[in-house]
């Protein structure tokens, strides 16, 4: 999938899951939303490999020197996260992974922890940010493994190309349409109201 049909697919999940479970915020969706082609940064990774690796040293020297400083050790995750991506390697990799899902979580989890004081905001966004991604790519042709490192089966449905404009458009248009009509129930109350 392009980066149309992953934005769509991910509001189209958050829609669905937000409205079964009325888990309606603004800063997870918008999170969700960001993570949802973070995967794809691997094929800018690949291009700029030696770049990366000074950036993450330096990322990695500064982000000690704030630590001194601030004493906060969440600063930590910073370098991590650089260097996870680093780990990205191959196209359709390690950054497409429930693995790398997770872990995305647990970085941003921590982050809104710290900010807004509460855990499942950041992790929920990131979280069903990836794994919308993972989803969306689960329906092209290449074969990836989205269950590394417990299973290393390649897996790929086979339904669509990749750079499909139809499929990548009906995906985003779905996921505005979902999320008109389920965002907090608003529009179904409104129908369900509406007199006759």
């Amino acid at each position: 999938m392009h980066k149309e049909g992953h934005l769509g697919l991910t509001l189209l999940l958050f829609s669905i899951i937000g409205y079964i479970f009325n888990f309606w915020n603004e800063i997870a969706l918008t999170i969700a939303l960001i993570f949802s082609v973070v995967p794809d940064y691997d094929i800018r990774m690949q291009r700029a490999k030696g770049t990366f690796r000074i950036l993450a040293v330096l990322f990695t020297l500064i982000t000690f020197a704030l630590f001194l400083k601030l004493k906060n050790p969440f600063l930590f995750s910073i370098p991590i996260l650089f260097y996870v991506i680093h780990l990205m390697g191959e196209h359709r990799g390690f950054s497409h992974t429930l693995t790398f899902a997770f872990l995305c979580g647990a970085l941003m989890g921590f982050f809104t922890l710290k900010v807004f004081g509460d855990f499942s905001v950041g992790f929920v966004g990131a979280f069903l940010g990836v794994l919308s991604h993972i989803l969306g790519d689960l329906l092209t042709h290449k074969p990836f493994s989205p269950l590394y490192p417990f299973c290393r089966r390649r897996f790929a449905l086979k339904l669509v190309k990749s750079s499909n404009p139809i499929a990548n458009y009906l995906l985003l248009i779905s996921g505005f349409v979902s999320l008109t009509v389920l965002y907090r129930g608003i529009v179904l109350k409104a129908v369900a109201n509406f007199p006759r």
